[in-house]
Parts: C-alpha cells; sequence; structure tokens
C-alpha cells in the first residue's frame, strides 16, 4: 500500500517536471530522424536490413562510460553487469553508420505522447539524460525505433495490434530462422508467433550476463547462421551481436521483448505481469527457473553457450 502511495507522490510531482523541460527541447528533438514503429517495420521488411537496437538499459551503460564510472558503483537491477567492453561496444554500434544495418534509438525521444501515463514520462526523462551523447551521435542519420518490438502496452499510437503483429511476422514469412536468446527466453513457444517461418533452431545462451560468454555466442551463431536469418533476444548483447553478424554479411535482428509483448496481448493484459514458462526480466516474480519438456522446442535447441 505504501509503495503505490509513493509512486503516486513521485509521479504527481515529476510528471509536469519533466513534461516541462522536455517541451523545452523541442529545437533539439525536431532533428532527429527517427521513424515511428509501423514505418521502421516497413523499412525493415523493404530493405532486409540488420537491426541493432538501444533501450534504456544500453543508454544506462554508455552513460556509466563515458562519465568513467567503474564496475562498483553501476547499481542497476539488470539483467546485464556493467561492463567497460560492453559499453564501448554499444557506444560504436551507435555512432556507427553501416548500409546494411539500422540502428534503433526510442521514437518517444522525438515524441513521447506515443505513450501514456508513466510510459510517456519515462522516456521524457530518458531523453533528458542521454540528449547530451544521442544528438552528438545522431548527425544527420536515419533512426528506427528501438520500441517496435514493443507494441502493446501504453502504447497510443498503434492501434491495430492485429495488423501490426502481421506486418511483424513478414520479418520472418518463409525463411529458415535461427533464434539466438536467452536459456529461459523461449521466443514462440506456446504461441504461434514464428509459425509461419519456413524452419526455426535455436540456440541458448545465459539468461543473465551473456556478455560474458560474448565471443564463444558470436563464433556458435556465425557457423550456424549461413542461410538463416538470426533473431536475437539477448538483451545488451543482441545489439552488439547484431553489429557484428552484419559486418560478417549475415541478417540479423534484435528482437528484444517481441515474444513477451506478444503474450501479454493474447492475455489482454493490463499490466506487466509474469508468463508461464517463460524469463519476464521486467516483472517481480516473472524472472523464473523452469524446466520445460516440450519436445517440439527441444528439438530445435541445436547448441548452448552456457
Amino acid at each position: 500500500m505504501w509503495k503505490n502511495v509513493k509512486v503516486f507522490i513521485w509521479r504527481l510531482i515529476f510528471t509536469p517536471y519533466y513534461r516541462i523541460r522536455y517541451l523545452f527541447t523541442y529545437a533539439e528533438r525536431r532533428h532527429l530522424q527517427i521513424l515511428n514503429s509501423e514505418k521502421t517495420l516497413l523499412y525493415i521488411i523493404r530493405n532486409d536490413c540488420s537491426v541493432s537496437r538501444f533501450g534504456d538499459g544500453e543508454f544506462q551503460m554508455i552513460t556509466h562510460y563515458l562519465q568513467n564510472g567503474t564496475i562498483d558503483d553501476f547499481h542497476v537491477d539488470t539483467f546485464q553487469d556493467y561492463s567497460p567492453r560492453l559499453a564501448e561496444r554499444l557506444l560504436d554500434v551507435l555512432e556507427s553508420d553501416c548500409n546494411d544495418l539500422m540502428v534503433c534509438i526510442p521514437y518517444a525521444f522525438r515524441n513521447s505522447s506515443v505513450y501514456k501515463g508513466y510510459g510517456r514520462t519515462f522516456f521524457e526523462r530518458e531523453w533528458l539524460l542521454r540528449k547530451k551523447f544521442v544528438v552528438s551521435a545522431a548527425g544527420r542519420r536515419l533512426f528506427g525505433d528501438s520500441c517496435f518490438t514493443r507494441f502493446y502496452l501504453g502504447r497510443k499510437d498503434i492501434k491495430d495490434k492485429v495488423h501490426y503483429v502481421a506486418l511483424l511476422r513478414q520479418i520472418w514469412n518463409g525463411k529458415d530462422a535461427l533464434v539466438v536468446e536467452g536459456e529461459q527466453s523461449r521466443l514462440g513457444v506456446g504461441n504461434e508467433l514464428f509459425s509461419n517461418a519456413a524452419s526455426v533452431v535455436r540456440i541458448l545462451c545465459p539468461a543473465t550476463n551473456a556478455f560474458s560468454k560474448y565471443d564463444r555466442i558470436l563464433e556458435s551463431v556465425t557457423v550456424s547462421a549461413k542461410g538463416r536469418l538470426v533473431l536475437l533476444a539477448l538483451g545488451h548483447t543482441a545489439t552488439v551481436l547484431a553489429f557484428d553478424l552484419s559486418k560478417a554479411g549475415f541478417h540479423a535482428i534484435d528482437l528484444g521483448h517481441i515474444d513477451i509483448e506478444y503474450e501479454w496481448m493474447r492475455m489482454g493484459a493490463k499490466e506487466k505481469v509474469p508468463v508461464p514458462d517463460k524469463y519476464v526480466n521486467e516483472v517481480s516474480g516473472g524472472r523464473i527457473s523452469t524446466g520445460l519438456q516440450d519436445s517440439a522446442y527441444l528439438s530445435q535447441i541445436i547448441d548452448r553457450v552456457l
């Protein structure tokens, strides 16, 4: 009860504070070239490009790195510990300009009104915290929306969710897919999200701190990725991995929380909730560790880098 009261008080005080400060950055925001979610999807489909995504976790790590922070003073409840090497690689990706790679940052940085409630305040605050190096990295580049995979909860702009999911599924339609995911993520298991792919195989990686095994993960994926579309759900590591795979001539897309958003949509969830048999990092009680015995899923696993 007291926690809910504190949240209410925080929002009452800080929502107008961030809103006003955000509005005063219009001159900086209007120069950002960021496609909204649907246009991002259409761009990916038409150009058959790879995708690296930056969310709040990636930006937090870059910010800490640029401020010369240490491992000891990085205290964020997340599934990836701070790594100066990872932070440096993330910055490299953000500042890169590769023809076959779309770099995605939140469209809400440019226009926060696509979200409602706390989601809007969250992105206004994130923009204010990160705008200095985002503007520096942006230049005249075109970005996609990193939230194109987060299409359900809190969105005001995506009215027809069913149509939107149909667009998403065009990315892998008729293709042989290699899913590289945390060992308990289980993308598409128990639902039909990837049923239109020609085939699906999987490489399982650590559910937390995947970057500690980065070189082994990259080697395993490179061996298995020929002729396959690589779909990544591996937190910060996926952002760098999509970049490296693209440079090596592979087609790789960081899909992040897409499966969880789809599960919430199927459930008709009104807030973030646990999903049975799947790791949900953002939910109390959602960081599960169950031994799923699904024969179809188990037969898809071609390697484990754990």
